[in-house]
């Protein structure tokens, strides 16, 4: 799903959040990366018992949050919420490679694309359980 907005010329000084699209660029990432996800061979079984609709709006909540968007997030912490779910190093990794196809098959520049990884990074403590 090739998206246009991700081609529109940005300013400067603008947030990441609006040079990855806003809203409809955010939650088409975020919807893309979750079913992917959900239906992944390998890491798939992480998403089997989750509500799909509302892990879709959490995901993307958060990433208007952290990347200067006008949303608040009011979702548990990461750790309170991967607590008891079997998440290893592979299964944050298959879902980083994920993102960043998604991200690429969108036309993300690679500025905009490191940013939003260095923003995610520091999740995989919280993230991977074991």
């Amino acid at each position: 799903m090739a998206l246009g907005m991700w081609c529109l010329p940005v300013h400067a000084g603008s947030s990441l959040y609006d040079r990855l699209g806003g809203e409809p660029g955010v939650v088409a990432v975020v919807s893309e990366l979750v079913e992917i996800m959900r239906t992944d061979p390998v890491s798939g079984h992480i998403f089997r018992k989750v509500n799909h609709k509302r892990l879709k709006m959490k995901i993307a909540e958060q990433i208007c949050m952290l990347t200067g968007g006008p949303c608040a997030f009011d979702g548990d912490d990461m750790k309170t919420t991967h607590a008891g779910i079997p998440i290893t190093e592979t299964d944050f990794h298959r879902l980083v490679e994920h993102l960043v196809v998604i991200l690429d098959r969108n036309g993300v520049a690679v500025r905009e694309k490191n940013e939003l990884l260095a923003i995610l990074a520091p999740f995989k403590r919280d993230v991977v359980t074991r």
